[in-house]
């Protein structure tokens, strides 16, 4: 049985991010579609051969011909229809960030844990061969003992009226573009501690942000993010007693990225480059990711159903 996933909301990020992808995910179907502008879903749906445009979100999340719900609203917004989309008993995935603060975050964890359901941030990056690589680089010893770690994204964001400037949407350098970086050195080397963090500060969002981390293992962290400072800029970089690994876009590695190692003069292979060769597209693993733990929820709530005692109840969890 196809996973049936509904879209709530009509961004222009759900094209690129969800709606073509799917037609490479076996058992996935994007099945219906609602937005606030009705005549921007009617057109995307017509375009995309999605079979149903629904009145509301309301009416989406009430749907049960629908399993889960893709949620590309502004961030803002991510916490509370990420809750209700639980409540009505459907699985999540959820544009980044997943919610606007750490209150929220902990309340859709409890939401998760006690109804079984699957909640997954669209952070497509992380799930891609390329920040695989680079942990098992780190771990083979090609820079020696990493001792500082810094990943940086600028994008120069110059239309003031863009909803990342809006504080009330949930913009800002940090929400927007800085939790690509954070999640590079958290996925590379562990949970961080937040030693320090300066913003600039520009309307009342933060313009720029950057934070300074205590990584596992000794490591000195830097996040670096900004909506003004041009040119574009995606890089980390990560100096080890024994040389430095480059990796230039990070968060869009598909896109032509790659891991350069420079070695110091007396180590072995000194100035020998990695290239990271894959380029699969990040939506698309994304998408077969939360495909396959919706397929291992379904699997195991079968085997406990196989396995009650007769007579006792179902378990009402989807």
């Amino acid at each position: 049985m196809s996973l049936r996933l509904g879209v709530l909301g009509a961004a222009a990020i759900l094209e690129n991010a969800v709606v073509v992808p799917a037609h490479d995910v076996p058992d996935l179907t994007v099945t219906a579609l609602a937005a606030r502008d009705h005549h921007r879903a009617a057109a995307l749906a017509a375009q995309h051969h999605i079979p149903r445009v629904l009145p509301d979100y309301d009416t989406l999340l009430a749907d049960p011909d629908i399993d889960a719900i893709y949620i590309p609203t502004p961030a803002a917004l991510h916490g509370h229809w990420t809750r209700r989309a639980l409540t009505a008993g459907k699985h999540v995935l959820c544009e980044k960030p997943l919610t606007a603060n750490a209150d929220e975050a902990a309340q859709i964890a409890a939401l998760a844990d006690s109804s079984g359901l699957v909640v997954m941030e669209a952070m497509h990056a992380q799930h891609h061969p390329a920040w695989e690589r680079v942990r098992e680089l780190l771990a083979q010893g090609v820079v020696g003992t990493p001792r500082t770690a810094e990943a940086t994204f600028l994008v120069d964001i110059a239309d003031r009226s863009d909803i990342r400037w809006q504080r009330a949407l949930g913009g800002g350098a940090l929400m927007d573009l800085g939790v690509y970086p954070l999640r590079f050195l958290q996925t590379v080397f562990g949970t961080p501690v937040v030693r320090e963090a300066v913003a600039v500060d520009e309307g009342g969002v933060d313009a720029s942000m950057t934070v300074r981390l205590d990584l596992p293992g000794g490591v000195d962290g830097t996040v670096h993010a900004s909506m003004t400072q041009g040119p574009f800029e995606a890089l980390a970089q990560i100096v080890g007693t024994t040389g430095t690994m480059t990796v230039n876009l990070p968060y869009h590695p598909q896109m032509g990225g790659s891991i350069v190692v420079e070695r110091t003069s007396d180590a072995p292979g000194a100035g020998e480059g990695t290239p990271n060769a894959p380029r699969s597209p990040r939506p698309r693993l994304d998408l077969r990711l939360h495909a396959a733990r919706l397929r291992r929820r379904r699997a195991a709530r079968r085997t406990r159903a196989h396995r009650r005692p007769r007579g006792a109840p179902l378990d009402a969890r989807r």
